[in-house]
C-alpha cells in the first residue's frame, strides 16, 4: 500500500476535537515558518502550558514534541501574520462542514470574533477574517471556479465535495449507489467526500467487493454497506480514539490512523495515547527526510572545487619548474657552443645577401647536413614563412629568430626562464592560499558533521518540571511556584505530612516545599539551599537585593482559611503558630546543563542526547562541574539575552561530540528557568 503522506478529512475531524479540547480558551504566542511549507505556532493551552503546533501547508496539522529548526529571520508574510496573530486568544478550534478546512476563532484586541482558516488542499493556504469575514492577509491570493481570495474581499468557504458525511440519511446512501456508475468502492469516495481508504473500509467492514458495480448491487449489499457507514460514522462521533502507526509487511510506516480500521486489521501497529502523539511520531520522521537535508552538501562542493584548483596549480607548478629549467639550460647550451650557432647564422645570412630565398637555403642546407657537416650538427630546418631556424639542443627542438643575433635568442630564452621563475614564485602563496582555504572547509565540515541532521523529541516532562525545582545536595526533591496559579496547585496537590514549606518574609515570593516522602531527617544543608532557593525566585531578585530573609514551616502551619471578614487573593496563604526564620538567603544560583539520553526508534543502534537546563542554588550543585552562576544586577541583561550567553559558554566548553547536542537546546527552556529581572554572569567555573 502507498504511503499515506496527507490528512484526509476523518483525520482533520479526529484532530481538531483533540486541537479544541486543549487550546480553546487558550492563546497564540508567536508564528514562524520554515522554507514556507511548515507553519509553526506557539500556543499557550488554556491550562497555561506552552505547545508547539505545527501545521503542513497541504497535508496536516498538529501538536509536536519535536524540536524544529525556526529561521532567524522571519519572511515578510510571517511578520505581517504575527501582527494579526500574536497574542489572540483562541475561542475554539473546529473544522469545517467536514472537510479539509480548520477553523480557528479567535478573539482580536476589541473583543471581536476574528478567524483563522487553515485549508489543507492543493497548495494550503493560511487567511486570516476580521468579524465581517474580509479577508486580512492570505498566504496564496488567487481566483478559482467557484470563489476567490483576494485582499479586503469577503471570503468564501470553498463548496464540499459529495454529500455530507455526517448527516446522510439511508435514502441519500442509497440514491448515490443507484445513480452513479462504476466501482462502488469509487462511487462512494468521490460523492460522499470520503478518502478512498475509508471508502474500502465501508466496503470491507459490509463484506461487498470494492470492484462490483454499483448498479449490479443487491438490495442486501446495500443494505450492508449503510450499515457499515453507520457504525463507522458513529465510531468517528462517539467513539474512542485507538490512534495508531500502521506497517506495511517490511515493516514501513505506511499510516497513521485515528482509530481501528478492518482494513488493517493484519498489519502490525503501533498504539498511541491520542492522534496528536501519532501524528506527530509519524510525519516528524517525514519532516526530518525533507527540512533537514544534510547540511555538508555546498562544504563538499566548496572543498571540490578548491581541491581542484589545487591540482591545476600544482601541476602549473610543477610546468613552471620544467621550464624554468629547460629555458636556463636552452640558454646556458647557446652560450656555451656560441660559435657553432653563429656559424649557421652566418652561412644563412650569407646565402641570403647574395641572393638565395630561404627555402633555397634550407634544401642546401639539408644536403649538407646529410653529407655529416660538422658545423651544422645542431642544424635541424629553416622556417621560411617565420624567418626562424629551428636547433636542436638536449634533444629538445628550439626556435631561433634569424632578425635577430644568436646573442639575443640567447637573452630571449634566458628571459623566458626569468618568467617561469617569477611566476612559479607567485604560485606558491597562490597555493598555500588554497591549501588554507581547504583546511577551513575541512573544519567547516568537520564541524557541520557534528551538526544533527533530524528532529528530535523532547523527552517526556516530569510532573515536578512544570514547576521550578532542583535536588538538594542531600538528594531532596525541592519545586516551588512559578506564579500565583503554580503556587496554589503546589499547596493543592503537593504538600504532604512529612514535607517542610517555605516563603520569604515578603510578598512576591514562590511556594516552596522540600518534599520528604520517606520522612527522612532533612539536614540542615538542604534547608539552607531552598531558603536561597526561595530567596533568588521571590521579588528580591528584580530588585537586586543580595539577601533576604526567609521562614519555613510544617505542613499543618499553612492554610487557606482566612479570618473571618477577610479574603485571600489566589496564591496566597495562612501561616499559623511559629515560623522557622532563616536570616540572610543569598540572592544567587548556579546553571548546570545535562544531556538525557533518548531511545532512538528509528536507529536503535544511534544514541540521541537531549540537552537539559538546571538552574539552583550554587551549594546544591557543588559536585557538578562546568557551572555558570548568575547573581541579580541592575545593569545586567534581560532573560533572553543572558541566556544567549549562558548557551554560548556551554557551547564554548564542551567537547565536539556534545556541541551538535547543545546546539538543540531552545533558547527558551534556558528562560524558562531564569528568575524575573535583570542578571549577570559571575564565573564561568
Amino acid at each position: 500500500m502507498k504511503k499515506n503522506i496527507n490528512f484526509s478529512n476523518f483525520d482533520v475531524f479526529a484532530i481538531t476535537k483533540e486541537l479544541n479540547t486543549i487550546l480553546a480558551q487558550g492563546k497564540i504566542d508567536n508564528v514562524y515558518d520554515i522554507d514556507g511549507d511548515l507553519l509553526i505556532l506557539k500556543l499557550k493551552t488554556n491550562l497555561n502550558e506552552k505547545k508547539i503546533l505545527v501545521v503542513k501547508n497541504d497535508s496536516r496539522i498538529n501538536f509536536t514534541d519535536y524540536n524544529y529548526p525556526v529561521p532567524k529571520y522571519p519572511s515578510q508574510y510571517i511578520m505581517s501574520l504575527r501582527k494579526l496573530l500574536k497574542n489572540r486568544k483562541i475561542l475554539s478550534v473546529n473544522q469545517y462542514n467536514f472537510d479539509r478546512i480548520i477553523v480557528f476563532e479567535l478573539s482580536n484586541i476589541e473583543g471581536e470574533p476574528w478567524k483563522f482558516i487553515i485549508e489543507l488542499f492543493n497548495k494550503g493556504n493560511y487567511i486570516v477574517l476580521d468579524e465581517n469575514n474580509i479577508v486580512k492577509i492570505a498566504k496564496i491570493y488567487s481566483k478559482y471556479r467557484d470563489r476567490d481570495i483576494l485582499a479586503n474581499r469577503e471570503y468564501t468557504f470553498p463548496k464540499s465535495r459529495g454529500k455530507d458525511f455526517l448527516n446522510i440519511t439511508q435514502e441519500d446512501f442509497q440514491e448515490i449507489i443507484r445513480n452513479y456508475e462504476g466501482e462502488i468502492v469509487k462511487i462512494l469516495a468521490r460523492n460522499i467526500n470520503i478518502s478512498g481508504d475509508i471508502s474500502e473500509e465501508i466496503c470491507f467492514k459490509a463484506g461487498v467487493k470494492k470492484d462490483l458495480l454499483g448498479g449490479e448491487l443487491k438490495q442486501k449489499e446495500i443494505d450492508s454497506l449503510f450499515n457499515a457507514f453507520k457504525k463507522l460514522r458513529n465510531q468517528l462521533l462517539f467513539g474512542v480514539m485507538n490512534a495508531s502507526i500502521v506497517f506495511n509487511e517490511k515493516g514501513e510506516e505506511i499510516s497513521v490512523i485515528p482509530f481501528e480500521l478492518e482494513l488493517f486489521k493484519d498489519n502490525q501497529k503501533r498504539d498511541f495515547n491520542s492522534f496528536n502523539e501519532a501524528v506527530d511520531e509519524y510525519f516528524s520522521k517525514i519532516d526530518s527526510t525533507k527540512i533537514i537535508t544534510p547540511q555538508d552538501n555546498v562544504v563538499k562542493q566548496k572543498i571540490k572545487s578548491q581541491e581542484k584548483i589545487l591540482k591545476n596549480q600544482r601541476e602549473y607548478l610543477e610546468d613552471l619548474k620544467k621550464k624554468k629549467d629547460i629555458y636556463y639550460e636552452q640558454g646556458a647550451f647557446i652560450y656555451a657552443n656560441f660559435n657553432a650557432f653563429q656559424k649557421i647564422f652566418n652561412v644563412i645570412l650569407d646565402a641570403k645577401e647574395k641572393g638565395h630565398n630561404l627555402v633555397e637555403v634550407d634544401t642546401k642546407l639539408q644536403i649538407a647536413k646529410n653529407e655529416n657537416f660538422k658545423d651544422l650538427i645542431f642544424f635541424v630546418r629553416v622556417i621560411p614563412a617565420t624567418r626562424q631556424i629551428v636547433v636542436l639542443i638536449n634533444d629538445n627542438e628550439v626556435y631561433l629568430d634569424l632578425n635577430k643575433t644568436v646573442g639575443e635568442n640567447a637573452n630571449l630564452i634566458y628571459g623566458k626562464g626569468k618568467k617561469a621563475e617569477k611566476k612559479l614564485k607567485g604560485t606558491l602563496p597562490a597555493i598555500e592560499k588554497t591549501q588554507e582555504k581547504i583546511r577551513k572547509l575541512m573544519d567547516e565540515k568537520e564541524s557541520i558533521d557534528l551538526e544533527i541532521d533530524f528532529l528530535i523529541k523532547k523527552p517526556t516532562k516530569k510532573w515536578f518540571e512544570k514547576y521550578r525545582w532542583f535536588k538538594s545536595s542531600d538528594g531532596f526533591l525541592v519545586i516551588g511556584g512559578r506564579d500565583a496559579s503554580s503556587n496554589e496547585s503546589i499547596f493543592k496537590k503537593h504538600i504532604t505530612p512529612n514535607d517542610l514549606v517555605f516563603h520569604a518574609n515578603f510578598p512576591g515570593s514562590p511556594l516552596a516545599v522540600i518534599k520528604n516522602p520517606e520522612n527522612e531527617e532533612i539536614p540542615n544543608s538542604s534547608i539552607k539551599e531552598t531558603a536561597d532557593f526561595v530567596a533568588s525566585f521571590s521579588i528580591a531578585w528584580k530588585e537586586n537585593w543580595g539577601v533576604v530573609d526567609v521562614f519555613y514551616v510544617l505542613p499543618d502551619q499553612v492554610s487557606k482559611t482566612p479570618p473571618s471578614g477577610e479574603f485571600l487573593t489566589k496564591g496566597s496563604f495562612m501561616i499559623s503558630g511559629k515560623k522557622n526564620l532563616i536570616k540572610g538567603a543569598k540572592t544567587e544560583l548556579a546553571l548546570a546543563l545535562e544531556f538525557l539520553e533518548i531511545e532512538n526508534i528509528s536507529n536503535p543502534e544511534s544514541q540521541i542526547f537531549y540537552p537539559h537546563i538546571l538552574c539552583g542554588p550554587t551549594n546544591a550543585f557543588k559536585k557538578k562541574t562546568d557551572l555558570v552562576i548568575i547573581n541579580p544586577s541592575k545593569s545586567g541583561d534581560t532573560k533572553g539575552k543572558i541566556a544567549k550567553e549562558i548557551k554560548s559558554i556551554f557551547m564554548n566548553r564542551l567537547e565536539s561530540t556534545k556541541k551538535k547536542w547543545v546546539k538543540i537546546l531552545p533558547l527558551d527552556d534556558i528562560i524558562l528557568v531564569l528568575p524575573t529581572g535583570t542578571s549577570k554572569i559571575r564565573k564561568h567555573d
